[in-house]
């Protein structure tokens, strides 16, 4: 499980990664900040939700059909999205994309799903999703702007699109067996 969860976050980072790059390199840096910030902030807001309701029952609420059903059709929706893009050829906006959904909820969602039943304390979970947290963004930030000013070729521009696509159906892909194991 732990070798599909790590090529699935992966897949969220180098999907990322393209989607902030084929920014013009003027804007680039900015929006890995932006990036950046985001999944700060959705680490903050959901691990605040786990803390006030608690791990366990935190674990069983975003495994519950009224938060998953909808992160799934999220998934569909940013596919569509990506289908879109490539069609319209309009890349103006897939910096935008990196954050549909912002790979932290899986993140956060691989922890609950083993962590809600072991009986650790709290504190131990939500330092390493802190800590994984600021590695992904800060990692991101730090690749982003070391190749600020490369552009991205064009050639490149309609493959992205199409990792972007098919990174939401791994996602989608991957979930029964997350449930299946956890």
């Amino acid at each position: 499980m732990l070798i599909i969860a790590f090529c699935l976050l992966l897949a969220f980072w180098l999907r990322d990664y393209m989607s902030l790059r084929m920014s013009p390199p003027s804007r680039a840096a900015r929006r890995s900040w932006i990036y950046g910030a985001a999944i700060l902030l959705t680490a903050v807001l959901l691990s605040t939700m786990a803390v006030r309701i608690g791990l366990p029952d935190f674990a069983k609420l975003i495994q519950s059909p009224r938060i998953l059903f909808p992160l799934i059709a999220l998934h569909i929706a940013a596919s569509v999205l990506y289908i879109w893009i490539r069609q319209t050829q309009n890349y103006n906006w897939m910096w935008a994309m990196a954050l549909l959904p912002a790979p932290i909820v899986w993140l956060l969602l691989l922890e609950t799903t083993f962590l809600a039943g072991d009986g650790s304390d709290a504190v131990t979970p939500q330092l390493a999703f802190f800590t994984v947290a600021v590695l992904w963004a800060a990692s991101m930030i730090f690749v982003i702007w070391r190749a600020r000013d490369h552009q991205m070729p064009i050639d490149d521009l309609d493959f992205v699109v199409l990792v972007g696509g098919w990174s939401h159906w791994l996602a989608l892909c991957a979930l029964p067996l997350a449930f299946s194991i956890g």
